[in-house]
């Protein structure tokens, strides 16, 4: 593994002109979040609407959020395919790209004919001649099926190659587990921003967090409390930005992340087609929900 993967990555949305064509990345809201202290972006992720691109769309993003993107940050991008030709192909692209690390989700349209020896042999696959180090995605709520650590750990958990784990299944427990199975180099990245602390504390090292795009400042200060011990100031300044996170998470998407950052002064466009953009009464809601987080937030800060 050539590059630690240790901290906080918000997943960038895509964006997107007014007609649904791609748009430049904002160099002031990647500016925003490097002030922010955050580690780096993942680009191409979920909340990038990766599945929404073509294959040229996602080269043209790609080098666009590289050229705009601050030295301090950190470049990973979502390559997963269906199959592990195709994987590599995006993978290898992605090298070309400025990527520093790819976000390999567990293929899925199959599920019913894979097992997770196969997924396994996959990963193994790919990272073995993938040029950037590779992190599993396991994200059910997309693809429809866990890849639980139990099934791969101790197999692909020492792999030169394989950086870590983006988590997104929600299930904190299994987190103490990888780490007792683990080297102790093999990143496990949490992915919910509103659920930060508790990952944390079970031992990850960080997280990819779509929360983390509009609250970035916040979620590194927990990160940072959490690391030093203050539990008490870590959890103040979380339990006021979750409700927007669990907003995100359990209703609204991309479709919310991007009406927030819109909301907050970087305009993204509209997610693509056939996903909708907010109705009126939709956009009331989540405005409420990031004035009352702005508001209690500042409070305990720092």
């Amino acid at each position: 593994m050539a590059i630690p993967l240790r901290g906080l990555f918000p997943p960038i949305a895509t964006a997107f002109k007014p007609d649904g064509s791609l748009a430049p990345a904002a160099p002031d809201f990647l500016a925003w979040l490097a002030a922010a202290q955050v580690d780096g972006v993942v680009a191409l992720g979920s909340t990038g609407e990766a599945p929404s691109l073509t294959e040229a769309e996602r080269a043209e993003w790609l080098s666009s959020v590289r050229a705009a993107l601050p030295g301090s940050l950190r470049l990973i991008a979502g390559t997963g395919a269906e199959s592990t030709r195709a994987t590599l192909e995006r993978t290898r692209a992605a090298a070309d790209s400025g990527a520093e690390a790819a976000l390999v989700f567990t293929p899925f349209y199959f599920r019913k004919n894979l097992t997770p020896d196969m997924v396994a042999a996959h990963y193994e696959a790919v990272a073995s001649a993938s040029p950037i180090p590779v992190l599993i995605y396991n994200v059910p709520a997309h693809t429809g099926w866990d890849f639980h650590p139990r099934d791969w750990a101790a197999r692909l958990g020492g792999h030169p190659n394989i950086a870590g784990l983006k988590d997104s299944s929600g299930d904190l427990v299994r987190i103490p587990y990888l780490r007792s199975v683990v080297p102790p180099d093999f990143m496990v990245l949490a992915g919910a921003g509103e659920r930060m602390v508790a990952a944390l504390e079970a031992g990850a090292d960080g997280a990819i967090a779509a929360l983390a795009n509009v609250f970035p400042a916040e979620c590194a200060t927990i990160l940072r409390l959490t690391r030093a011990g203050d539990r008490s100031r870590a959890d103040a300044l979380q339990s006021r930005i979750a409700p927007l996170g669990d907003a995100f998470t359990a209703h609204y998407g991309v479709r919310g992340v991007k009406a927030v950052l819109a909301m907050l002064g970087f305009d993204h466009g509209p997610p693509r087609s056939p996903v909708a953009t907010l109705s009126e009464s939709e956009l009331g809601q989540l405005r409420r929900l990031l004035e009352q987080a702005q508001h209690h937030s500042e409070a305990v800060a720092s």
